[in-house]
């Protein structure tokens, strides 16, 4: 995939600013259409903070993973030297380890929040979440333009630095999404931003393009047979195959029916909303990523 990334690049992050700059001066307003009911009783302020439950088992979690070090590895010769519990312990041997841990003394306060603030951090993450399969490329040129992460959030933070947002706070302190919570990103309601930020988009010289490297990969391993078993990608027939890590050599016709019948991404349905078509390039058919492929191997 050598030749094929030369034509991959970054999004600049100044065209970045200049979008969060439209969006973050209306963020109250945005807020508001995208939170009727609040936005502390929403799923979005939920990624930023630990309800008093959360906290707890937060808590429990440090406490268990302590005492049991000490248990196993401690030099205090007063604690009692355990075994670890089984692969699947039942419920009684779950609840010996518990019942052997101090109490828990803690004290739950909720965090000060900016629902600007944390509306304008979320935008810098579904950017590059957009970016996962539409690319944006500019119209005098042909390049696919990706959204580093890093760039995003730092290009959202200088924007809400300028604007004022912090409050007197330092910009250093951009809300991020609590850790334990970034496995929660694919259940929370991504596709009213993305309608958002691509409307934002409209204004700009960028459009946008749906590019599927898995496909050009497949084409690839096709026409060019690694010289090793072990460069090849790893094609499954069906999931059933996956499941049992049973792999062959992908068909083509079926790889590009099976794309054909897969349900459109978020970021692909947030682009049919805004602009009532479907992006460039989707959905993919097989015609299209072999003549994609070809030009860019003689571009390479």
């Amino acid at each position: 995939m050598t030749n094929l990334l030369n034509n991959h690049q970054h999004f600049p992050r100044k065209a970045m600013i200049n979008v969060f700059t439209d969006l973050f001066k209306i963020l109250p307003e945005l807020i508001g259409e995208l939170t009727p009911e609040g936005w502390e009783k929403s799923a979005y302020h939920a990624l930023f903070h630990l309800n008093a439950r959360e906290h707890f088992f937060e808590k429990l979690y440090y406490k268990v993973i302590d005492h049991n070090f000490d248990l196993q590895h401690g030099t205090d010769s007063r604690v009692r030297k355990t075994g670890v519990l089984s692969e699947n312990p039942i419920d009684q041997e779950i609840w010996e380890v518990l019942n052997t841990i101090d109490p828990i003394t803690t004290s739950y306060e909720k965090r000060p929040y900016s629902p600007e603030l944390e509306l304008a951090s979320l935008f810098a993450e579904t950017l590059f979440f957009l970016s996962r399969c539409l690319y944006f490329q500019s119209k005098d040129s042909e390049e696919w333009l990706e959204v580093h992460p890093e760039v995003a959030s730092n290009a959202a933070t200088i924007v809400a630095r300028d604007l004022g947002i912090f409050e007197g706070r330092s910009y250093t302190q951009f809300p991020r999404i609590y850790g334990y919570k970034r496995m929660l990103i694919r259940k929370v309601k991504w596709l009213p931003l993305m309608k958002i930020l691509i409307g934002a988009f409209q204004k700009t010289e960028y459009s946008l393009v749906y590019i599927d490297y898995e496909l050009l990969e497949v084409i690839e391993n096709h026409l060019n047979e690694p010289n090793e078993t072990s460069k090849k990608i790893p094609n499954y027939k069906n999931r059933e195959h996956y499941q049992l890590g049973i792999t062959s050599d992908p068909d083509i016709d079926e790889v590009f029916n099976n794309a054909a019948r897969e349900l459109p991404s978020e970021a692909v349905i947030a682009y049919f909303d805004v602009y009532g078509d479907w992006p460039q390039g989707y959905p993919p058919t097989q015609e299209e990523y072999f003549a994609l492929y070809k030009k860019l191997e003689e571009k390479g």
